[in-house]
């Protein structure tokens, strides 16, 4: 039971992030172009036209931020499903290593270091969508971070 949450976690949380992402934000994202190499005008959409209609009520922070941070609650949900919610030392990397590019390369705007423009909200939703999975799921992660020493012969 407690993985099939967090299958509904990463899928609905994929889903809400890119139907945010291709309903409300610009149509010179190169995402569009793609959609439309494959045969998907989403531009075209009534869907799409209505939702614009009325993106001017929606806080700027929901449409340009809050796709990345869901995408990061979902990869960690994700990762902890393929690990059984278990994090170990061997597996911590794997399941931290997209939220810490993602905080890594926020932080490095702030400084000049990566060509963008730093954004306050997209590191706390950056932030927010690699913890939160560990505060909402934390009664079922089972956590084994200590090395195991395994002894070889041969």
């Amino acid at each position: 039971m407690k993985y099939n949450k967090l299958i509904f976690g990463s899928l609905f949380s994929l889903i809400l992030g890119t139907l945010i992402y291709i309903l409300f934000r610009s149509s010179s994202l190169k995402v569009f172009s793609w959609l439309d190499l494959l045969g998907i005008n989403i531009l075209e959409c009534n869907i799409r036209k209505s939702a614009l209609a009325v993106s001017y009520n929606i806080p700027d922070w929901v449409l340009l931020s809050l796709p990345d941070g869901l995408w990061l609650f979902s990869y960690v949900c994700l990762m902890l499903y393929i690990w059984k919610n278990t994090i170990t030392v061997q597996n911590l990397f794997w399941i931290g290593i997209i939220p810490a590019i993602a905080i890594a390369s926020e932080v490095a705007q702030c400084f000049g270091i990566l060509q963008g423009t730093f954004d306050p909200m997209d590191l706390l939703l950056y932030i927010l969508g690699g913890v939160l999975p560990l505060l909402i799921f934390k009664n079922s992660i089972n956590y084994k971070l200590k090395f195991q020493h395994h002894e070889q012969k041969f």
